[in-house]
């Protein structure tokens, strides 16, 4: 069986106030969790079983989220999938001749690169490494829920 785990789903939507009344109220999602980041926001809805969809919403006038939507109208996103070592996946994949965009490692709780879709079936894949224990506490703030994450070893 592989390492390599289906972490979530990631749908880009205009905004993210209109995710809980479907996610929440129908499908019985739970907010897991949220947060501002530079050019969009993102909450996460965690339901039975693990699985999680985390709904995208662009911040600014312009952005990778504004140019996905224009384009391609809400929907999936990405698709992200936790890997043990993000370093040997990401060359594993570029010897089976896949480009790698967006490798980043600065970051020692959360590693992330991406497939485009041109080489994933249509589809932007992430690919995350996390490393720690994160703890994550919500609050609900209205329209978006904000998270305080207290990360340790």
């Amino acid at each position: 069986m592989s390492e390599i785990q289906l972490d979530h789903i990631a749908i880009a939507t205009h905004r993210l106030t209109d995710a809980p009344p479907f996610l929440v109220g129908v499908l019985g999602g739970i907010p897991f969790f949220g947060m501002e980041a530079g050019p969009f926001r993102f909450g996460q809805w965690e339901f039975e079983g693990d699985g999680r969809v985390e709904v995208l919403e662009p911040r600014g006038s312009n952005g990778f989220l504004h140019r996905f939507l224009a384009t391609r109208g809400p929907g999936i996103h990405h698709v992200t999938f936790k890997v043990p070592s993000l370093r040997q996946t990401c060359d594993r994949a570029a010897a089976l001749g896949y480009a790698i965009v967006g490798y980043n490692d600065a970051n020692p709780y959360w590693k992330e690169a991406f497939l485009h879709p041109k080489d994933a079936l249509g589809i932007v894949v992430q690919l995350a490494e996390a490393g720690g224990k994160m703890r994550v506490d919500i609050v609900n703030r209205g329209d978006v829920w904000t998270s305080i994450q207290v990360l340790s070893n």
